[in-house]
Order: C-alpha cells, then sequence, then structure tokens
C-alpha cells in the first residue's frame, strides 16, 4: 500500500476542548503526526473557536460536517430542531470570522492516497445521511473508489468489511487487522460526544502500511466540559450526555 504511515483518525468534536486536549496529548505520546478530520468540530460544546482552530492547525485532510454546514449555509439550519438548533445558534453568534471563512472551502468528501473521506455516506456526502447498515452501506461500497472509507456522523465507532470475510459492526475497542484484499468502511466514533454509553472520547489509528484500525477509548475530564457546557446557559442535555 502506498503513503504507510499512521494516521489520527478524529471527527465529532462538537467544541469540546478538554477532550480534544487529551487527543493531542495522546498523539504526542504516540508520536502519531498525521491527522484527519471527518467534521463537526462545533457545535454543542462551550469551545467550538478553539477545537476549529486546532483542526485547522494540525490536519492534513479536513471535511465538512453537518453542523458546520449549516453554520455556513444558513438555509440548513431548519434541519436542526430543539437543543440542538439552540446550540448551533449559540455557536453562530460566537464563531471567528476568519474560522468561518475557511469552513466555506471546506470539501464534502476527500480522497487522499488509499483513503476516502466523508462526514456521512460515501455516495451522498452532502446529505449527511447515517452510515449503519443495509443500503446505505451497500450505496458506500459502491460509490468507493479507496481501500478505506472513513465515515462518522452516528458518533458510534464501528466498521464495515465489502467482502464480509470478517464481519463488522459496532467496535468498542481495541485492533483490527484488515485484509489487502478486502475493503472497508470505517468510523472512528466521536471525540466530543460519544453516543453509545461510554463516556470515554473515541478516535482511531489507522495504520496503512500494518493495515490495522483501532478505536482508541481515554477518560479525559469530562466534568470540567459539562460545567463550561451549563455556564453558557447551554441546554443541560448537552451537558448530561458527557456524563
Amino acid at each position: 500500500m502506498e503513503g504507510g504511515m499512521r494516521w489520527a483518525v478524529i471527527a465529532d468534536i462538537h467544541g469540546n476542548l478538554e477532550a480534544l486536549e487529551r487527543v493531542e496529548a495522546y498523539l504526542k505520546e504516540h508520536q502519531l503526526e498525521r491527522v484527519m478530520c471527518l467534521g463537526d468540530s462545533i457545535s454543542y460544546g462551550a469551545n467550538p473557536n478553539e477545537c476549529l482552530a486546532w483542526v485547522f492547525r494540525h490536519c492534513e485532510c479536513h471535511v465538512l460536517g453537518n453542523h458546520e454546514a449549516a453554520l455556513v449555509h444558513e438555509s440548513l439550519r431548519w434541519d436542526f430542531g430543539g437543543w440542538a438548533r439552540v446550540a448551533l445558534d449559540w455557536t453562530a453568534e460566537r464563531m471567528d470570522p476568519g474560522l468561518m471563512a475557511r469552513l466555506r472551502e471546506l470539501p464534502y468528501s476527500q480522497i487522499h492516497e488509499l483513503m476516502t473521506m466523508a462526514h456521512g455516506t460515501i455516495d451522498r456526502p452532502e446529505a449527511f445521511e447515517y452510515l449503519t447498515e443495509g443500503e446505505a452501506v451497500i450505496k458506500s461500497f459502491s460509490a468507493l473508489k479507496t481501500f478505506a472509507g472513513f465515515v462518522a456522523h452516528t458518533h458510534i465507532p464501528g466498521w464495515f468489511s465489502e467482502k464480509k470475510s470478517q464481519g463488522g459492526g459496532y467496535l468498542d475497542e481495541g485492533k483490527i487487522r484488515l485484509a489487502k484484499e478486502d475493503r472497508y468502511l470505517l468510523n472512528p466514533g466521536s471525540v466530543g460526544q460519544p453516543r453509545d454509553y461510554d463516556p470515554r472520547l473515541s478516535f482511531a489509528v489507522f495504520d496503512s502500511e500494518e493495515l490495522t484500525f483501532e478505536i482508541v477509548r481515554l477518560p479525559y475530564d469530562n466534568e470540567k466540559a459539562a460545567k463550561k457546557i451549563r455556564s453558557e446557559g447551554l441546554p443541560r442535555t448537552l451537558a448530561d450526555r458527557l456524563l
């Protein structure tokens, strides 16, 4: 495989600076220098500007998430309701203009070496559909032109094998070995808002030389992150989901 290298795969940070700083410490400790971000660094959490600025500084590859798309295209905000819309409007009022300008330049999907990246599905990245099972998986594999497709949006780590030689589905933690003759859809989970009933942050390490995909789960100061959300007057649900 070309471009043999370990990649950190991060997604759905959602303004959670405490979680992101824990990821950064891990990257330094393990000498992970190449980073891709699958979108949604903002909204929900109390530090959207800090998180997005970090991503622009450190990520070699970066695609647009649905919350970010709604920031730069106001007509998309009608797709958000309840506390999600409250958080999005709160974020929009506080976003740095320079970061907003850079968001407008992000693609919905990106191909780099043997990897395709999108926030939702591979076949319709601009629609921000959830890639969980069935038809969405089949269509994404049909559209995939590379060895691996990296997706996010569900906030749940997982993987799918095109040949189903190794199964697939939810991957809580740990490393799997990928077959060179197969193709994969890989989800790192969420750094800032995990939704698999595990409060630890989630991201992945992809080794394109050894052909491995590892889900990393780390504890962080989620109490501090939750307290900041509450102190900013954001919906308490967003804080409670971190705990």
